[in-house]
């Protein structure tokens, strides 16, 4: 059996749009000494999404595609 040798966690922080995920998670990020990685910034660079909703202003991601990437 292979022995999994990360030592780091991924944390995902996921909350409607304008809950504070922006703002909190470098701080997170930086007292856990994790590297952040912006999931709408990665999605919005490589086109990860399908489309657009009004109601909420943000994309559809296409959450296979972010998982792969």
């Amino acid at each position: 059996m292979a022995q999994n040798c990360r030592t780091k966690l991924n944390i995902l922080v996921t909350g409607t749009p304008g809950a504070g995920k922006t703002t909190m998670s470098p701080l997170l990020a930086d007292v856990a000494q994790l590297r952040h990685v912006n999931v709408g910034d990665v999605v919005k660079e490589k086109n990860l999404y399908d489309g657009w909703d009004e109601n909420l202003k943000c994309n559809f991601i296409k959450e296979d595609l972010v998982c792969t990437r």
